[in-house]
């Protein structure tokens, strides 16, 4: 079962409930229950059932999910579960306040090992409503979250010092199910806070010890999708064509994040927080669309193994989008890349290393690309002996629809759209880019002043920039155009360099 999978089922069998249009039995949300957990390759078994004025209690219900291919198996055991009919057409729905979570591992040549936690969910209200076939969720958890963690195997101390905690705060929100074959979802929810603290030792070893911590706030998410029974030994592929899709966009607030390492080399710690940011995922039949953005992101890097001071970065913006095809086809298919530094700025002790007079420009640095293309996927790229038959597919197209890098008072600017011809065995293109580079030379004249550059190496760079550029409108620029053709001769500006 893939990650994906994995996730999704356990969100499918948590999130429960809210008001109602039609009556609905606590029978009729206990068999939904069932078949959409089995719907997920995961079995249920269950000790009693027992109904009394109108409410059902199931008692003994583990949920066990095996992944052969993985050599891991999950083990859930939920214990007891009360179906109450509240008397207005909806059923509320309690469990346990701690479930047992035990994952089962082993490796080729048959050593197991075993990952044991707890889910916590105390006061947990969850009310169920609409009909057997079109359902409501309604949710309201105060907390939810993961403890006591422990691992057991082979290479594992007994004793090893683990500790990992990770928490949902104020977690509230619907999950509609609507009839049809397959079932379609809509998820809309609201977090206060998550946080996670993680520290682990290795005393026997030395390789020394570390800590996490971690903290979102005001987290908001929107997921839609739709549920398709999958095999526990289903790849990426056969999950898309059975109809499986997922859909969500997400904000969230204030972030910090917290790293320290002591091992025998020295210490290590990074600290980072932003002010928010943003996430879209889209996964189905167009392939994968994952996408997301940080708003004022502050990092500070120290430890004694490094050999410096604290050094802090800041960025206003970090972004980044990546789009690929996933299920093999004929027909073209597209994929995008984008990446987005925006006004990067380190402390002056890291620019004292190499300028301590201050030589060069010490504006934000910015980088950005953006690229599209399109290509045929032939092969599926989630099948390991499927990926053993050579490329995966063809390269058709890629456009250039933005290229910019600032730094140290220069600037280089593009952009291009480039076709491939696949008739050769190796991709060529066949397409114009057109670049613009401001303050180039001024870059090379201060780093030869600085010494960093030798002047031999500055003329080769400055003969390099005569061959492929000429120069632009405006002061220290220059501009060029390199153009790539059929039969394979590349020219730039118009002269022929290959």
């Amino acid at each position: 079962m893939t990650p994906i999978k994995t996730l999704t089922c356990t969100a499918a069998m948590a999130l429960i409930a809210s008001p109602a249009l039609a009556d609905l039995s606590p029978d009729e949300v206990w068999s939904d229950w069932q078949s959409l957990i089995e719907s997920y390759g995961a079995s249920v078994s269950i000790g009693s059932e027992e109904t009394s004025s109108g409410n059902l209690t199931v008692t003994g219900v583990e949920i066990t999910s095996d992944m052969p291919e993985a050599g891991t198996s999950i083990g859930v055991a939920i214990g007891e579960i009360v179906f109450t009919d509240n008397g207005d057409g909806s059923v509320g729905v309690s469990m346990s306040d701690a479930i047992p979570m035990i994952i089962g591992v082993s490796d080729d040549e048959g050593a197991e090992g075993q990952v044991t936690m707890t889910l916590r969910q105390p006061d947990a209200s969850l009310t169920v409503s609409g009909s057997r076939d079109d359902l409501r969720y309604l949710f309201n958890y105060p907390v939810l979250a993961i403890t006591d963690l422990a691992m057991s195997g082979p290479e594992i101390p007994a004793d090893l010092p683990l500790v990992f905690n990770m928490s949902l705060t104020n977690m509230a929100g619907t999950l509609d199910f609507a009839a049809g074959d397959p079932r379609t979802y809509n998820n809309t929810s609201s977090i206060s806070a998550l946080t996670l603290d993680m520290s682990f030792a290795d005393p026997d070893s030395g390789n020394g010890s570390g800590e996490i911590s971690m903290s979102m706030l005001d987290l908001n998410q929107i997921t839609r999708g739709t549920i398709t029974p999958i095999g526990p030994s289903g790849t990426i592929t056969e999950m898309i064509g059975s109809g499986f899709e997922q859909a969500s966009s997400g904000t969230y607030g204030p972030l910090t994040y917290n790293v320290r390492f002591e091992g025998p080399d020295g210490s290590f710690e990074m600290a980072a927080a932003a002010e928010g940011g943003s996430i879209e995922t889209d996964f189905g039949p167009n392939g994968i669309d994952y996408g997301g953005l940080t708003e004022n992101l502050t990092i500070t890097v120290g430890g004694s193994q490094l050999p410096l001071p604290p050094v802090t970065a800041r960025m206003a913006e970090s972004s980044g989008r990546f789009q690929m095809p996933l299920v093999p086809s004929e027909e073209t298919q597209n994929f995008a890349l984008q990446l987005g530094l925006i006004d990067l700025e380190v402390d002056d002790v890291v620019w004292s290393l190499f300028d301590p007079t201050g030589a060069l420009p010490r504006d934000p640095a910015t980088l950005v690309i953006d690229l599209e293309g399109s290509g045929k996927l032939t092969q599926d790229i989630s099948d390991p002996a499927a990926m053993q038959n050579g490329p995966p597919g063809e390269l058709e197209a890629v456009s250039v629809n933005a290229l910019r890098l600032k730094v140290a008072g220069a600037e280089l600017t593009g952009d291009g759209a480039f076709e491939f011809d696949n008739t050769m065995g190796i991709p060529m293109p066949v397409g114009v880019a057109n670049l613009m580079l401001t303050g180039g030379n001024g870059l090379l004249d201060k780093l030869v002043m600085m010494g960093l550059l030798p002047q031999d190496q500055a003329m080769g760079a400055r003969m390099m920039l005569g061959l492929f550029a000429r120069p632009g409108e405006g002061e220290d620029s220059l501009v060029s155009t390199i153009e790539m053709k059929e039969d394979g001769s590349v020219l730039a500006n118009g002269q022929r360099i290959r």
